[in-house]
């Protein structure tokens, strides 16, 4: 009887300390919320390099022009000897590079691979974070094929007021005018940039009626990855890819486009089913790309530019086929994972969100 009244003696005491605490931890909640700001704002703030010695895949965006929650537009970025090359940069892809922690200082330019909207929607803000994120000197360069000088034009001076109100709120040394926007040039299929032990090659793709179109070749420190773009099956690929660590392609689903044409149809929106019945005819099926990886004998296939998104418990049904051509490692890029392929060649995969 004693000891039973000791437990519940006991009980009571635990059950009014977990009170009091409550209480006081609601007394004091703004204080305690505050805390947890401030810890999230040191985590925020502090740099979260990237190993010199690796060379880094951000996969900053992985989705389409169809809506997606979770994915933002096209944009994959390379980090190499330190350097950040940025390709293609749709909507969302400042905000993904940025939470990554991409050192945008380092920014040596933004190559991209066409000019569909989802490819380029995002350049000002990129642009805009490499000059005042950084205090940035000089315009960020942009490369692409013929009409990139036009996009780029277009976009400084849509940006030209937002520059200069910045400059007189935050001052020249922090907004330098010098440094605002992006340098843009049009470039052909070759090497395009050889700096800093990191070479770009540009070779063309087949994505009609959008032309020219180009995917890249990253090579530094005996490692290499190979950009598809957006393309149809094409032989270029395969000889631009040989080799690489590496193979990011782009990748549509021609099974489920084609129920998404038909839920169309039958909710009498004949416009739309038209638009999801020819998509299919320039891009990369799941199975067409795994055949390219074989033929390439790359190590390793990852799939980004995904149509449709699907939430991932359904992903398991995009890359059918793609298994059937490929026996290496493939896997469904998602925002913020990074692909590190480090000094011995191993390959990593890892999230930054």
């Amino acid at each position: 009887m004693a000891a039973t009244r000791r437990m519940k003696s006991s009980i009571v005491i635990i059950a009014a300390a977990i009170a009091i605490a409550l209480v006081l931890g609601y007394m004091q909640r703004d204080l305690i919320l505050l805390r947890l700001f401030d810890r999230a704002l040191a985590q925020a703030m502090a740099d979260r390099p990237f190993a010199d010695d690796g060379m880094h895949i951000l996969f900053c965006g992985t989705g389409s022009p169809l809506p997606s929650r979770d994915r933002a537009e096209a944009c994959t970025a390379v980090i190499a000897g330190g350097q950040l090359f940025i390709f293609d940069a749709g909507e969302g892809a400042a905000r993904n590079l940025m939470a990554m922690g991409a050192p945008m200082g380092r920014a040596r330019g933004v190559f991209l691979t066409h000019l569909h909207s989802d490819h380029i929607n995002g350049l000002g803000n990129v642009a805009l974070q490499h000059w005042v994120g950084s205090t940035a000197r000089a315009p960020l360069p942009l490369l692409g094929p013929a009409g990139t000088a036009q996009v780029g034009a277009a976009f400084n001076a849509a940006y030209t007021l937002d520059a200069g109100y910045r400059t007189a709120h935050h001052g020249p040394a922090v907004a330098p005018p010098a440094g605002t926007g992006l340098a843009p040039r049009d470039i052909a299929p070759g090497v395009v940039h050889d700096a800093g032990g990191v070479r770009i090659t540009a070779f063309a793709v087949n994505h009609a009626p959008v032309a020219p179109a180009f995917g890249y070749r990253i090579d530094w420190a005996g490692r290499s990855v190979t950009i598809s773009g957006d393309t149809a099956p094409t032989p270029a690929l395969i000889a631009a890819a040989r080799g690489s660590d590496v193979l990011i392609a782009e990748m549509l689903n021609p099974q489920l486009v084609g129920r998404m044409e038909a839920a169309a149809r039958a909710a009498g929106n004949a416009e739309r089913a038209q638009i999801f019945a020819d998509i299919p005819g320039y891009h990369l099926t799941p199975k067409q790309a795994g055949e390219a990886a074989a033929a390439a004998k790359v190590k390793q296939l990852t799939f980004t530019h995904i149509v449709p998104a699907v939430p991932p418990f359904m992903e398991g049904l995009l890359t059918r086929g793609a298994g059937d051509a490929f026996s290496g490692p493939i896997h469904i890029a998602a925002d913020g994972d990074v692909i590190t392929i480090g000094a011995d060649k191993t390959i990593e995969r890892t999230s930054r969100f």
